[in-house]
């Protein structure tokens, strides 16, 4: 998946499932502005497939 990401937020420990250290699979993610602030906005959903856990993640680019 190519991501507008800086490798530092795409790096393996931005990832890590805070239960069991597994890396979490990226299931959704969309770009989008944010006008208010003027900043880009990245937002996509984490899931472990170990523990079934989900976390949505907000990401501003300024």
């Amino acid at each position: 998946m190519n991501s507008i990401l800086p490798s530092s937020v795409t790096s393996s420990l931005a990832n890590k499932c805070p239960s069991c250290g597994k890396t979490m699979s990226i299931d959704f993610e969309i770009t989008r502005d944010d006008y208010r602030y003027r900043t880009k906005v990245v937002e996509r959903v984490l899931s472990c497939n170990l523990c079934r856990i989900r976390i949505r993640q907000y990401i501003y680019l300024w």
